[in-house]
């Protein structure tokens, strides 16, 4: 217990001491805190991120896996969407409508495409956005020569890029002043 003891020459300096031990647990334990939220925080969005994305033919690179989960990841982040990306041999069965599901399906064998957006994106991207997907842009990626990989890139970037747009354009703007009458003098 000598380890532990305050051996100081006056109170002052047992009471300095005594502090000073104090604020180095403290910030022992602060920094083991946020390093385990940050820890469980980035587990957490792993896990949601992956179970977003569902591969089942192999045909997404890495680096296009990665690109799918961060789209996942934003939408959670940004809009509070949960966003699933399903890619079979078979046509895609959307999950059950909840309200805040975005979900993306392709069937490689048919060369077939689902999208279904919630209600609220729905209305924001206009009604015909998602079947344009499905009856034009999938379709152009299926075709001889072309990539549905590219295709699926493509067509997150298009929904996060209007979706970013359309939030930049409802923020408030700041009002413009107007100049004050400035006099001409000779």
């Amino acid at each position: 217990m000598a380890l532990l003891s305050l051996r100081a020459k006056s109170p002052w300096e047992a009471l300095l001491r005594l502090v000073g031990m104090c604020l180095v647990m403290g910030l022992a334990v602060f920094g083991f805190w946020k390093n385990s939220e940050r820890n469980m925080e980035r587990i957490a969005a792993r896990t949601a991120a992956r179970s977003g994305l569902a591969d089942e033919t192999g045909g997404l690179t890495e680096g296009q896996r990665a690109h799918v989960l961060a789209f996942i990841e934003t939408m959670r982040k940004n809009y509070g969407v949960v966003a699933r990306v399903r890619i079979s041999r078979v046509a895609p069965t959307p999950p059950e409508a909840d309200g805040k599901t975005l979900f993306i399906g392709l069937g490689l064998d048919g060369k077939s495409a689902l999208v279904r957006l919630p209600p609220m994106m729905d209305r924001a991207l206009g009604p015909e956005f998602a079947a344009n997907l499905e009856r034009q842009h999938f379709p152009f990626h299926f075709a001889p020569g072309r990539s549905w990989q590219k295709g699926l890139l493509a067509a997150l970037d298009l929904i996060e890029s209007r979706l970013a747009a359309m939030d930049a354009a409802a923020q408030p703007q700041p009002p413009i002043k107007p100049k004050e009458n400035v006099k001409d003098t000779p």
